[in-house]
């Protein structure tokens, strides 16, 4: 057989880390196929539950677990759990730290040997009864609390307890004789020894355990029989054990059909006939005591009769019949009751107290029919009172009755449906009352049950469960659901008086998807909900009553959003632990105790939103921060990001975990006001690799924890190294502070901010870039999208506070296109004293704004009462038309109103300075041509809200301005001019104008309306690739000399074109200056010619005459043009330009 050995997990290093609290008390764990349960988080301990099927033959239990994060478990125990077994594993090897072995341990294996480690103190009775067979077992003589002999047997270490004997025990002849120290026997120390068929009992015994199993759970025993010479309880009789005159076992082999307990004998001890499978019937005599179970499992036995004499069962004389005294003895198919016993009848085999019938104890397991009209008279039904009903189908409680006992229901095999009469009387329903019922799919539960435990335990078909309208129901008990593998609905249907959902209620449901919680309920107790990943949804009342949401309340379930309900006071550690999906949680006024890993490796969550009243915690940007905003309590781990992670800039402190566990976290930009960082706040951030310190001072090692346990950065003695893999980036100024502190020396590398140009930029990511200051002199600052430093190229992505203050005074505008994501405070602002800037506009190309665009927005700065605007109040922000209302919204202002409990307009809010219509188009009044460039694409068109043209020429039918690029040259010096085309909308025809293309714009009645304006273009995606004698001139003016490149230049004046070689008037050293935003014409002509500009409406420029032969000269051309100058694909009635000729199209 493959033996699989999981291996002892090696301690990484001697701390174990006390501080670091990563999971919760009882939570089922996980590590390399083995499944724990953690004991104790404030010691670090597990108990092992069981292993998966993957792994056989050899099992090593480890020591040391260590979680892979930052903590290193200890085990120390093993315990049951009837979901987790060890079916493969044939051999155990227990670590020497186990201190205590649980019941039913091991479930499944099959070993033929085990080592009780010297430190193991508690082993309990019951500890092999899961196994296939019992192992022998070898105690180390160090143990002070357990011995071994010879045979593999266990005892006390002095030996007079007897624990357990191993299956394969040498036998003389089938009997085993117990050691004569012995005076104690504890249960399943018999349990399937091979062919054991007698026990001979030690002279000085004194006691047995009782209970199931029993002490001697094997179905070969045939007698029992105690050795003479000792003083002592106990007799036999015909092989069964008796201890006074109370029967206390009956060998489960022993060959007797008709029994009858002995005169003398008055009680039958729990579980004493267990398994008897040759007794087909029993005289219980003179019995006047039969407690839980007396007769269990014989399966043969098909009629039981009351003793005559047997009463109730009486608590305070421990005298009677016990609830339950007979079970799961399946044949049974009639009670009988003498006529002369005054406490209990039978009817038609059911046994009823008497006289009221009231009770009803005992229905017969065998009896026949499908269902069971229960009396009216009946208020309890008791413990086991159904048990093991073969037959029944579907059962109606009805009103009357008041309670439903233990197990009362246990193990009813086809039992599809229970229904309560309402108004039903049922207040409370025992402990696993149903349990095992496996064809039980949905219940609705009686109105005025109190609370709810186990009592659908192992009911592993359950779907649905109801509670009824005006429920009286209050506590939904520890565990109460958690077997219920298959439940998809707990529906309330109504009212419901729920205060309590205890621990692990609903923990491990994978199936259950929404919980709607009735207003009363006060506390959600630890894991309630812990591993309901399907569950996406919970909804609570408007005015819940909820106080608490306990530690891994919620964890691992799939909510997406979370309000917490307005009365909330606490939110426990992990109570919204492993909620991949969870995006956003609402917090009210009353929470005032959130701990800093209640949202641990929630992915995805990207804000908490904390209500503006709550006195102890605010939010700004979705992070959880303290009421003053000056520490950073909880960092969403949605919002980390690849290009740049930035913080509020009013925070001083990091708070202790606040990024703990982020394992996405990769970057994070430390604000200018950060003096201290708590203990664990970067702790088991894997990936992260860049920090960059933007600190006014650099932040004193003394303020950044790196205690044991408690460090803010793992050093790699309790967690992977995290120094080795982090670069930091600082200001240039500060550069030589880090570099020679010992605490900073230890990261992976400290890099300086740096200078390209004109701009200093400083690394927020591997590959983005935050503009840090710029000393730019251009009258048009097109922000650039990337810069190379080292051979690298980085995203420009932010532009930093006050980035424009150093900016020269002939900076008059700023393009910022679609890579920027974000704009620092006062950014745009030259004259951060006075409020005043010289940048004029702001051109925006992004179309799609955001609320985080902006530091004033993102990060609620307004609430500050300082206006740290980003633009100064002169400025012109301009953006698309498409999108004005989107910048509208998105960066529109407010801040609450204390007094007024509300929120209210910001007094900076600076909307009414976004526009999309830009003025100043160049100058055409009284000129019919002037020319054009700009740094982005502008659209000359519009329309209004009515969808009608704006600035058309009705006269015309054309639009008031047009845009035109040079076409064919047409002998040596005549161009004709034509439409700007862009080849797919014939809309934008001489309209639409590509970033840095130079036209002549003419206006077709030689001026512009005075509120003409053009627009950003819509489509950024556009570039002019035909041949254009016009070359713009953006950024800045620009000086051109007469010839450039072995052309010719002309620049238009005044609606004229002239050489730049005969412009005089306008030359400064042989120099003609071209304002921006402009163009001139660049071209190949011959020495004397005249330019003459052709547009083809049949008119010349007026700059220079053309004769008709040269018009001539221009054939082949097969594209028709309107008056204005437009191209038309396909011309219908009307004149036309064609071939440079007017014509008539017919």
């Amino acid at each position: 057989m493959r033996q699989t050995k999981l291996l002892l997990l090696a301690l990484l290093f001697m701390a174990i880390p006390t501080g670091l609290f990563a999971y919760t008390d009882g939570q089922i764990v996980t590590f390399n196929g083995n499944t724990y349960k953690v004991a104790s988080i404030a010691d670090h301990t597990l108990y092992f539950l069981g292993t998966d099927d993957s792994n056989s033959g050899e099992l090593v239990i480890p020591e040391k677990v260590y979680d892979g994060i930052d903590i290193t478990f200890t085990v120390t125990g093993v315990e049951y759990n009837s979901r987790y077994k060890c079916t493969n594993i044939t051999s155990i090897k227990l670590p020497e730290s186990i201190v205590y072995l649980g019941y039913d341990i091991f479930g499944g294996a099959d070993l033929a040997s085990i080592n009780i480690p010297k430190n193991v103190k508690s082993i309990s009775e019951n500890v092999w009864a899961g196994l296939r067979s019992v192992p022998k077992q070898t105690v180390d003589p160090d143990n002070p609390y357990f011995s071994s002999d010879d045979d593999g047997a266990l005892y006390s270490k002095d030996k007079t307890v007897l624990r357990s004997v191993p299956s394969n025990v040498p036998l003389t002849g089938g009997v085993y004789t117990v050691s004569d120290k012995v005076t104690r026997i504890t249960n399943t120390c018999f349990r399937l020894v091979n062919d054991l068929t007698k026990i001979i009992l030690p002279p000085n015994l004194q006691s047995i355990s009782t209970g199931f199993p029993t002490i001697a759970p094997t179905n070969t025993l045939e007698a029992f029989e105690m050795a003479p010479g000792g003083s002592t309880p106990f007799t036999t009789v015909d092989g069964v054990l008796f201890k006074d005159t109370e029967l206390m076992l009956y060998p489960r082999a022993k060959d007797t059909e008709n029994y009858k307990v002995p005169d003398g004998v008055k009680s039958i001890a729990s579980y004493a006939i267990s398994n008897s499978w040759k007794m087909k019937s029993i005289d219980l005599n003179g019995v006047t005591k039969l407690a839980v179970s007396s007769i269990y499992a014989a399966s043969l036995l098909s009629t039981i009769v009351l003793p005559k004499d047997i009463k109730k069962y009486d608590e305070t004389t421990k005298e009677g019949m016990a609830e339950g005294c007979f079970e799961a003895c399946q044949k049974v198919a009639e009670y009988m009751v003498p006529a002369e016993n005054t406490d209990f009848v039978a009817k038609d085999g059911v046994i009823f107290s008497k006289p009221d019938e009231d009770i009803l104890f005992l229905y017969p397991p065998s009896r026949a029919g499908d269902t069971y009209v229960i009396p009216a008279s009946v208020k309890t039904i008791a413990r086991r009172g159904f048990q093991s009903a073969q037959n029944i189908t579907t059962m109606t409680i009805p009103a009357g009755v008041e309670n439903i006992h233990q197990e009362a229901f246990r193990g009813v095999p086809k039992l599809t449906g229970v229904t309560f009469e309402e108004p039903s009387k049922v207040q409370q329903i025992g402990p696993q009352a149903f349990w095992s019922c496996e064809k039980l799919t949905e219940v609705t539960l009686p109105a005025a049950l109190t609370s709810i435990g186990d009592i659908f335990y192992q009911c592993s078909k359950l779907e649905t469960v109801n509670i009824p309208a005006d429920s009286k129901l209050e506590t939904i008990g520890k565990n109460a659901f958690s077997t219920n593998t298959s439940l998809k609905a707990f529906n309330f249907q109504g009212t419901c008086a729920l205060k309590e959902i205890g621990e692990n209620a609903f923990a491990n449901l994978k199936d259950l998807q929404t919980f709607k919680f009735p207003k009363s309920v006060t506390s959600i107790k630890t894991n309630a909900f812990s591993g309901c990943s399907s569950m996406a949804t919970v909804e609570f009342d408007p005015d819940a009553d909820i106080l608490s949401i306990g530690s891994g309340a919620f964890a691992d379930c799939g909510l997406t959003s979370f309000d917490v309900p307005k009365k909330v006071q606490t939110i426990g550690r992990e109570a919204f632990r492993n909620c991949d999906v969870l995006t956003t949680v609402n917090v009210t006024e009353t929470t005032t105790s959130i701990s800093p890993e209640a949202f641990k490796r929630c992915k995805n969550l990207t804000a908490i939103n904390v209500s503006k009243k709550n006195t102890v915690y605010s939010s700004v940007d979705g992070y959880l921060l303290s009421k003053d905003k000056e520490t950073l309590m909880i960092f969403p781990e949605g919002k980390a990001n690849d290009k740049f992670t930035l913080l509020p800039p009013s925070i001083k402190k990091i708070g202790d975990y606040a990024f703990y566990d982020c394992q996405k976290l990769k970057n994070v930009v430390i604000p200018n006001k950060v003096i201290s960082i708590g203990k664990r706040a970067f702790g088991l951030c894997p990936n992260l690799n860049t920090v960059t310190f933007l600190c006014d001072q650099m932040i004193d090692p003394d303020n950044i924890n790196q205690a044991t346990n408690d460090m803010s950065f793992d050093n790699g003695s309790q967690a992977a190294d995290m120094f080795g893999k982090i670069n930091v980036n600082v200001r240039q100024d500060r550069l030589g502070d880090y570099q020679t502190n010992a605490f900073y020396q230890k990261f992976k590398s400290i890099s300086p901010s740096f200078t390209e140009g004109t701009e200093e930029y400083i690394a927020v990511s591997d590959n983005d870039v935050d503009l840090l200051s710029t000393s730019r002199t251009d009258h048009t600052f097109v922000l650039p999208a990337k810069v190379t430093r080292g051979g690298k190229d980085y995203n420009v992505s932010l532009v930093g506070d006050y980035a424009f203050q150093n900016a020269g005074n002939s900076v008059k505008e700023v393009v910022v296109k679609n890579n920027v994501k974000y704009i620092g405070a006062q950014a745009f602002v030259t004259d951060i004293a006075h409020n005043k800037s010289t940048v004029e506009n702001v051109f925006f190309i992004e179309s799609t704004p955001t609320k985080e665009m902006l530091s004033t927005t993102r990060f609620e700065l307004d609430e500050t009462g300082t206006n740290y605007n980003e633009f100064a109040p002169t400025t012109k922000i301009y953006v698309k038309k498409s999108a004005l209302g989107a910048y509208q919204t998105a960066w529109s202002k407010t801040v609450y109103d204390v007094a007024a409990n509300l929120n209210r307009r910001s007094d900076f809010d600076f909307t009414s300075q976004i526009d999309y219509r830009i003025k100043g188009t160049p100058a055409l009044t009284n000129k019919l041509y002037s020319t054009f460039a700009r740094e982005f694409d502008v659209d000359f068109g519009d329309v209004n809200d009515s969808g009608h043209r704006l600035f058309w020429n009705a006269a015309r039918n054309c639009p008031e301005v047009i845009a035109f690029t040079s076409g064919e040259k047409i002998g040596n010096s005549i161009i004709r001019m034509q439409s700007i085309s862009l080849g797919e909308d014939i809309s934008k025809d001489g309209l639409y104008v590509p970033a840095n293309t130079g036209v002549v714009l003419k206006a077709v009645n030689g001026s512009l309306p005075s509120d003409f304006y053009y627009r950003i273009g819509e489509d950024d995606k556009w570039s002019y690739s035909g041949d254009n004698i016009l070359k713009p001139v953006t950024v800045n003016a620009k000086d051109i000399v007469a010839t450039e490149n072995g052309n010719t230049n002309f620049y238009i004046s005044g609606g004229k074109a002239f050489r730049v070689s005969q412009a005089q008037q306008f030359k400064s050293g042989g120099k003609l200056t071209i304002g921006v935003h402009k163009a001139y014409i660049n071209i190949d002509v011959p020495a004397g010619a005249k330019l003459s500009l052709l547009f083809d409406d049949g008119e010349i420029t007026g700059i220079e005459s053309l004769n008709a032969a040269d018009a001539a000269t221009a054939t082949g051309d097969v594209t028709y043009y309107n008056l204005n100058g437009q191209r038309v694909t396909k011309p219908v009635k009307g004149l036309y330009i064609h071939n440079g000729k007017k014509v008539i199209v017919k």
